[in-house]
C-alpha cells in the first residue's frame, strides 16, 4: 500500500520496543521520527533506526509517565501525534494466567499506563494549544484467543478511548481517530503495514477541520478510511 505522508514527530505508547519495531518502522514513513518505551532498559534505539527513539519507564506511575512524555517532546523537538497501540493477540501470549501476581502486573501494563499518558497529553496539549492528532488503534486478530484479563483490559482501552474522543469539543487543536484491526487478510495484517496505516489516518487529520465528537468517537475498520461520523463498530 502507497500512503502520502508528511512529517510527523509522533510518540507511541502501548507496546514497547523491540516488540513494536515493526509497527514503530511503519510510522515513520520517510521524513517521520518515533519515540517509544522500551521493554529493556539496556535496548539501544541505534540498534534499529536513528528515526526511532526509546526510553524506559515505570509503567504504573503518573509521575514517569510525565517524565516519558517530556523526554519524548525534548528528543523530537515537540509531539505532533500518538498513538496508543493495544496489541491484543500479543497480550494473549503474555498473560495467560489468572494468579493474583499477574493480574496485578496486567494491570500495570494494559491500564494503568494508558490512563497516566492520556491524562499527561491532555494537560500538555491544553498548555501548548499546538495542533495534536491522537490515535487508539487495536490488533486483535484472534479473538477467541483473548485471555480474560485481556479481554477485561481491552474493554477498559476501549472506554477510555471513546472519553477522550469526547475532547475534541472542548479542544480545536486536537484530533482524534479509533481504530480495529480484527482481520489480517493477504493484503493487509502485518504489524508494520498496520503502522503504515495508522500513519497516513494521522495524516489525514493533520489539517482536517474541527471534529464532531461523535466523529471522533467512531471505531474504524484498520485499512479503510477514517468514518465521518458514523462507526463501524458498535
Amino acid at each position: 500500500m502507497l500512503y502520502n505522508y508528511c512529517m510527523s514527530k509522533i510518540l507511541l505508547i502501548g507496546k514497547d520496543i523491540p516488540e513494536a519495531y515493526d509497527f514503530a518502522k511503519g510510522l515513520l514513513g520517510s521524513e517521520n521520527s518515533v519515540f517509544a518505551a522500551e521493554s529493556d532498559s539496556s535496548t539501544d534505539s541505534d540498534s534499529y533506526s536513528d528515526k526511532i527513539y526509546t526510553s524506559s519507564w515505570n509503567k504504573s506511575s503518573a509521575i514517569s509517565a510525565h517524565s516519558l512524555l517530556i523526554k519524548a517532546e525534548t528528543k523530537l523537538d515537540g509531539i505532533d501525534a500518538i498513538v496508543f497501540y493495544f496489541d491484543a493477540d500479543y497480550l494473549s501470549k503474555k498473560f495467560v494466567d489468572n494468579r493474583s501476581d499477574e493480574i496485578s502486573t496486567a494491570i500495570d501494563t494494559m491500564i494503568s499506563p494508558f490512563i497516566y499518558m492520556s491524562d499527561e497529553v491532555l494537560r500538555r496539549a491544553e498548555q501548548k494549544r499546538e495542533k495534536l492528532t491522537a490515535g487508539f488503534v487495536i490488533k486483535n486478530q484472534n479473538e477467541a484467543a483473548n485471555t480474560k484479563i485481556v479481554d477485561i483490559s481491552l474493554a477498559a482501552f476501549s472506554r477510555l478511548a471513546e472519553k477522550f474522543a469526547e475532547n475534541v469539543i472542548e479542544r480545536d487543536y486536537l484530533r482524534v481517530f479509533l481504530a480495529k484491526s480484527l482481520t489480517a487478510t493477504d493484503s493487509f495484517g502485518t504489524e508494520g503495514q498496520l503502522g503504515e496505516w495508522t500513519l497516513s489516518a494521522i495524516n489525514s487529520l493533520a489539517d482536517s477541520k474541527k471534529q464532531t465528537a461523535k466523529q471522533a468517537a467512531s471505531w474504524n475498520k484498520a485499512g479503510g478510511k477514517l468514518a465521518s461520523g458514523f462507526p463501524f463498530f458498535k
